[in-house]
């Protein structure tokens, strides 16, 4: 299946952590491929999967504002 890419519509900071340091890495696409393995590309051109992030943030209203995940449980199936 191919990559879709997407760009925001409003920026987005994605955030990871070294050692002593955390970086933040201006996003300038969103890939998507076997429609569920997302990645970040950066304005650098990295592509930073999600195991490495440790928070994004959306720029809303010249705001930098935290972007939440929660997850939903499936129904349990008899």
């Amino acid at each position: 299946m191919p990559t879709e890419f997407h760009q925001p519509i409003n920026p987005i900071r994605i955030w990871t952590k070294g050692t002593k340091y955390r970086f933040g890495h201006p996003v300038f696409a969103i890939a998507i491929s076997n429609s569920h393995d997302v990645e970040y590309l950066t304005i650098n051109g990295q592509f930073m999967p999600v195991e490495v992030i440790t928070h994004a943030e959306v720029l809303l209203n010249g705001q930098w504002t935290p972007l939440h995940t929660l997850e939903i449980p499936s129904p349990a199936t008899e």
